[in-house]
């Protein structure tokens, strides 16, 4: 939430900074003066209250009731704030452009980041998982060759009982005949 806050008001004063070129020995009008007098799109367009409109060449109050001004006012290519030389569509193109460059950038980001921190996670637990599984067949394999001695042993003891084996040292052994 925090992040997107931030972007926001990134992108906001980015666009207040690309929007109203304002030069340092630039003069503002005062607040005082009223936008209808103001005769030139330079000086409606130093006071940031004022849109300049083209299609009667006159500067009227920007409506601030509305984000953009209604056609009523004036028609949004014909209309232009913060500069004269972009209108409201090419503004409102560009500012969606960008946003979206930006936000799109973003995403890509936390995407790359979300892979990344995952899938190291993912490699260390899938490793776990097979030391675990190696570890099992080992002791599965020790375990079974256990029976399997043990198996042995009572089936050498069964065979030596019954003279099967031929151990000279076995009281059990067969005679052979000489």
């Amino acid at each position: 939430m925090k992040l997107y806050l931030f972007i926001k008001y990134f992108i906001f004063i980015v666009s207040l900074m690309l929007i109203v070129n304002v030069e340092a020995d630039q003069t503002f009008t005062s607040p005082a003066q009223v936008c209808s007098t103001l005769t030139s799109c330079e000086l409606c367009l130093k006071n940031v209250s004022c849109l300049w409109c083209y299609t009667n060449d006159s500067c009227t109050d920007y409506p601030v009731s509305h984000l953009l001004p209604p056609s009523s006012v004036c028609p949004l290519a014909q209309a232009r704030w913060g500069v004269c030389w972009v209108n409201f569509e090419a503004l409102i193109i560009a500012m969606a452009v960008v946003s979206g460059l930006l936000l799109l950038g973003v995403t890509v980001c936390c995407c790359c980041c979300c892979r990344c921190c995952g899938s190291s996670s993912r490699r260390s637990g899938s490793y776990r998982y097979e030391e675990e599984v190696a570890r099992r067949r080992e002791r599965n394999k020790q375990l079974s060759d256990e029976r399997r001695a043990e198996r042995r042993m009572k089936h050498d003891d069964i065979r030596r009982k019954y003279g099967l084996i031929s151990d000279s040292d076995h009281p059990y052994s067969r005679f052979e005949n000489e």
